[in-house]
């Protein structure tokens, strides 16, 4: 019998379908909340943690669930409350001013596991679905999907809290207009607080090419997030750039992956076919600049 501790609960909230990336089938997706919760003598406190993950009903394969998936997927599923499980008796009563001090203490340790993580150890990654190559963490999942249209490249630490998706982009002629495009593709976004246009752009330079960036800040859940989204073109062709950080940990640990993934950034051959040398901020090229649909 657990006399105190942490005791992990899994709760579905409904099912979907949607290809697994592990078999590779198109099966249900059972949508489940990991829930951690603080537990004594059988009570259960309130949840410390909650993780939205997806395992497939075909292979049993559990991912973290993605911003983008909770977006598109609709499940015939109930809202899942968050319960408060209150003690009884005098030994609760007596329970709760300790269990207070623990629950901060969970807390304060994954916090500090998580800036662990500071220590990104870092590989050269062929980001192989357009020529060029940059320095990513090691550890992260590495996903490019050349199919897709725009196709990208993604990478994502294990607990789904920090990722990058860089997109090769030829929905505009400046690099102001592939930034505002970027931001009207994010309306559906399930957060508080994204903004619908894009802030004030600052210049920079990446890839030895001449760049926008912007910073969002927003909310999805009771956490701060953020967003870093840089927009540079190559030869003509449109680059869009997110970083995407969960909680304030993520957040510190996300810049400087965001500084070293830009720094380390380095096309490798032209664009096929080449277009037009690229824009300066604000400046647009001509129309016969405008890179074809697909690379």
């Amino acid at each position: 019998m657990l006399i105190a501790g942490i005791r992990h609960k899994d709760r579905v909230r409904g099912t979907g379908w949607l290809d697994c990336p592990n078999c590779h089938e198109h099966a249900a997706q059972d949508v489940i909340d990991d829930m951690t919760f603080v537990e004594a003598l059988g009570y259960r406190f309130t949840p410390i943690r909650r993780r939205r993950v997806l395992v497939c009903r075909r292979c049993s394969f559990r991912r973290p669930m993605t911003a983008e998936e909770m977006r598109s997927l609709e499940t015939g599923g109930t809202p899942i409350h968050r319960a408060v499980m209150a003690p009884i008796g005098i030994i609760g009563l007596a329970l709760l001013g300790g269990l207070v001090g623990l629950v901060y203490m969970i807390s304060q340790s994954q916090s500090s596991a998580l800036a662990n993580q500071n220590e990104i150890h870092y590989t050269s990654q062929n980001a192989q679905v357009f020529p060029a190559t940059f320095d990513g963490p090691s550890a992260w999942n590495f996903d490019p999907e050349a199919d897709q249209d725009p196709p990208y490249l993604k990478m994502s630490d294990s607990g789904g809290r920090m990722l990058f998706v860089i997109e090769r982009v030829t929905d505009g002629t400046s690099l102001q207009d592939i930034m505002a495009n970027h931001f009207d593709d994010q309306v559906g976004l399930n957060t508080t607080g994204f903004p619908e246009k894009p802030p004030p752009s600052e210049n920079t330079k990446i890839g030895g090419q001449d760049a926008i960036w912007v910073r969002a800040k927003y909310n999805q859940g009771a956490e701060n997030d953020e967003q870093d989204i840089y927009v540079l073109m190559h030869n003509g062709v449109g680059y869009v750039i997110t970083y995407v950080a969960l909680g304030d940990d993520a957040i510190k640990i996300m810049r400087d992956v965001t500084e070293h993934v830009n720094t380390t950034l380095k096309f490798t051959q032209a664009e096929t076919p080449p277009p037009a040398p690229s824009p300066s901020p604000g400046e647009s090229p001509s129309a016969s600049a405008s890179p074809s649909a697909k690379p």
